[in-house]
């Protein structure tokens, strides 16, 4: 496993490290849900460059 943080057991009761289930989308999701104005502002720079 590396030098990742054991976080959690999952449902088989196995070690289960953050960075193998937080993927980069599954923490957009939760950064935009979080922070609703967080995709209308990456929208908006997005439109300027």
């Amino acid at each position: 496993m590396g030098d990742k943080p054991i976080s959690f057991r999952d449902a088989d009761g196995n070690f289960v490290s953050a960075a193998d289930v937080w993927n980069e989308k599954k923490l957009e999701e939760l950064f935009n849900r979080l922070n609703p104005k967080r995709a209308l502002r990456l929208a908006r720079e997005k439109k300027r460059q």
